[in-house]
């Protein structure tokens, strides 16, 4: 069901959004954008906790100024993934961890269950996944400062290491010709690793 956006409203009731219709109240738990590649601006839709839909909103430029920065800061939320330029603090906590961090969106923290939070199916880069949800990445764990690295050392996806290895014992064969590394270095990231 396509939503009128001049006829409904959204507020934040603690950490859920309602969005009232038409006069009834829905809780919205959880926020979907149609096409979030192709078109991202338009079409968002609401889903209730029991997984159904509760209507498209087509147009959210039409929403009143509240409801609209609220849409906002909520898709930013779940859509954004900040880049991870400084790890300042890792304190475990259980089997997990709580995050200090200094991003390209400013400062976050976060906990984090378990080293499975931690992706590194593209080497050098890495996907952290916290206990809600939220997304971080790190372009490349080599290229973050020393201290950085040091901290989640322990908790490095195996296939960065790898990645680093193969890399190296490769390194030697390409070192002799600079045009071949330079090439190889800007069409993958893991070849930059080596170069280092």
């Amino acid at each position: 069901m396509n939503l009128d956006p001049t006829a409904i409203s959204l507020t934040k009731n603690g950490e859920k959004v309602e969005a009232v219709v038409a006069g009834q109240t829905h809780t919205v738990d959880r926020l979907a954008r149609a096409f979030p590649r192709s078109n991202p601006d338009e079409f968002v839709s609401l889903m209730d906790p029991e997984g159904h839909e509760i209507g498209i909103i087509e147009n959210p430029q039409q929403l009143d100024d509240a409801s609209r920065d609220l849409l906002e800061s909520e898709l930013k939320a779940i859509y954004f993934i900040p880049t991870i330029k400084k790890i300042r603090s890792v304190t475990p906590k259980g089997t997990g961890s709580f995050w200090e961090i200094d991003t390209d969106d400013g400062e976050y923290a976060f906990r984090i269950s378990g080293r499975d939070a931690l992706k590194g199916d593209e080497p050098p880069a890495i996907e952290i996944n916290d206990e809600n949800g939220k997304r971080y990445q790190i372009e490349s764990y080599w290229e973050l400062d020393p201290e950085s690295r040091d901290l989640i050392a322990d908790l490095l996806p195996d296939k960065i290491l790898k990645a680093r290895y193969y890399t190296r014992s490769m390194g030697g064969s390409s070192r002799g010709s600079k045009g071949s590394g330079r090439s190889r270095g800007s069409s993958s990231g893991g070849s930059m690793m080596g170069m280092r």
